[in-house]
């Protein structure tokens, strides 16, 4: 039986094709009163407040109910007085997926679209770029973000793999699906920083790592985690604070990474001048001290509690971009990791060893798109916009990187689809695939897919990238 096309659009389409109607707009000392009557007279449920420096202040009609109404506020008071500002905004060229996930990840429902050169063109809203099945991420993400207490919040979280599932079912793209649950995922984090912090206050920065910073993690993911403090700070609340966090979050089922990489390990938990002496050091010798390793780790981190002040991700890429001998080592790490399909067990069987899909197969593509995203000029993004900034720089061929980014939508299809099957049979979702339980459609895909990243792996391991 032929199986429905997956809901991309028009998550692919550009924000700035997508708005219904012009932005509507006032000054920030327009009274509340006039502002109500102008969103009533022009139909519109958001305003736009403009403000000096280029940014922009937005008053919604929950705003108006809140912060008014429910105040007992004077509605003769400006609207600056009661307006969100500043406003997430997207500029009209951005894809649709990638303004839902901003919205998702930041828990608005409204996203400002710029011009490219600042000038306000409209309001898109999550309803223009979600399918149906989506919005229970929204509505998800809002528990997750309210749960006054660490049992409300182990209640909101255990939902996160039934919606993935449900999202796959539904037939929401795989890599949509992935960015939902990372987003999910962060949120998740995020309010348990909060609520241990709560009970005893901490300045650290939390960061997450891996593919939940990059936004491509899945139920069988691990939360890999790293923490920094400002200079005059002392460390030790920090460490103490991370066994409280993976604590919690293993009650929440989003377990701690296996190999290591966490905020309450002295490597993962250090000053801001420490993480700035240990990268120094890496870049001198990348292969002291698992530099490369930790390097890559921190180009794939993300801020998700604190000041972005503290962005590991920027200064790593900034630190390594000059260094095109470490550059160089990246890519070959990039390419001797070699994608591959799994043995035949016999020659009578002929049946084909687990192979996991993650490990031989997404990786090659994420390390090589890490490689070329960090020489393009990027510092933490998704593994297709980075490929997409690799071909426009000219560090991947446009052949590669589409190659790539075709390979590393295969396997998170595969990878989401395999892992829902686990769940939905009660078992823990890993990314270990039997081949032979996959269709010949699966197979013919999966096999193509490796053979697709193993030539691109050797024509940068014999050429180099192109000139």
């Amino acid at each position: 039986m032929n199986e429905p096309l997956v809901v991309r659009d028009p998550a692919m389409r550009p924000i700035g094709e997508l708005l219904r109607e012009p932005a509507l707009t006032c000054p920030p000392e327009t009274t509340v009163a006039e502002a109500a009557r102008a969103m009533t007279d022009g139909r519109r449920r958001c305003l736009l407040i403009p403000l000096p420096g280029g940014s922009f202040g937005i008053l919604t009609e929950g705003d108006l109910r809140r912060r008014v109404v429910a105040a007992g506020m004077d509605a003769q008071v400006p609207v600056a007085a009661v307006m969100t500002s500043p406003a997430r905004t997207a500029v009209a060229d951005t894809l649709g997926a990638d303004a839902l996930l901003d919205m998702l990840t930041h828990g608005v429902r409204r996203l400002p679209v710029l011009s490219a050169t600042g000038e306000p063109l409209g309001v898109i809203e999550d309803a223009d770029l979600l399918a149906n099945a989506t919005r229970g991420g929204f509505l998800l993400r809002a528990e997750i973000a309210r749960a006054e207490n660490s049992d409300r919040l182990v209640a909101a979280t255990a939902r996160i793999p039934t919606l993935a599932v449900a999202l796959s079912r539904a037939r929401v793209a795989a890599l949509d699906v992935s960015a939902v649950h990372s987003a999910l995922v962060e949120s998740a984090v995020s309010r348990t920083v909060e609520l241990v912090d709560a009970e005893s206050p901490c300045d650290a920065a939390w960061l997450v790592l891996g593919s939940v910073a990059r936004r491509e993690a899945l139920p069988g993911s691990d939360v890999d985690s790293a923490t920094t403090w400002a200079d005059d700070t002392s460390g030790e609340s920090a460490r103490v604070r991370a066994t409280r966090v993976h604590s919690l979050l293993d009650r929440c089922g989003l377990r701690a990474d296996d190999k290591g990489a966490l905020a309450s390990r002295p490597r993962f938990a250090r000053s801001l001048a420490d993480w700035d002496a240990a990268i120094d050091g890496w870049l001198a010798d990348p292969y002291s001290d698992q530099g490369l390793v930790m390097l890559s780790m921190l180009l794939d981190s993300r801020v998700v509690g604190g000041e972005p002040e503290f962005d590991l991700a920027s200064s790593t890429a900034r630190a390594l971009r000059p260094r095109s001998d470490a550059l160089r080592l990246l890519l070959r790490e990039a390419v001797e990791d070699k994608a591959r399909m799994p043995a035949r067990r016999g020659i009578v069987s002929r049946r084909a060893e687990p192979m996991n899909v993650k490990v031989h197969g997404l990786s090659p593509v994420v390390n090589i798109a890490r490689w070329a995203g960090t020489a393009s000029g990027l510092a933490a993004e998704t593994t297709p916009i980075r490929l997409r900034a690799a071909a426009s720089s000219g560090a991947l061929s446009e052949d590669d990187a589409r190659v790539l980014a075709e390979t590393f939508d295969v396997f998170t299809q595969i990878r989401l689809r395999n892992q829902c099957e686990q769940i939905e049979r009660g078992e823990p979702p890993t990314d270990v695939v039997d081949p032979d339980r996959l269709s010949p459609l699966q197979r013919s895909l999966l096999a193509g897919a490796v053979r697709e990243v193993a030539g691109v792996q050797r024509t940068l391991a014999y050429a180099g990238p192109p000139a």
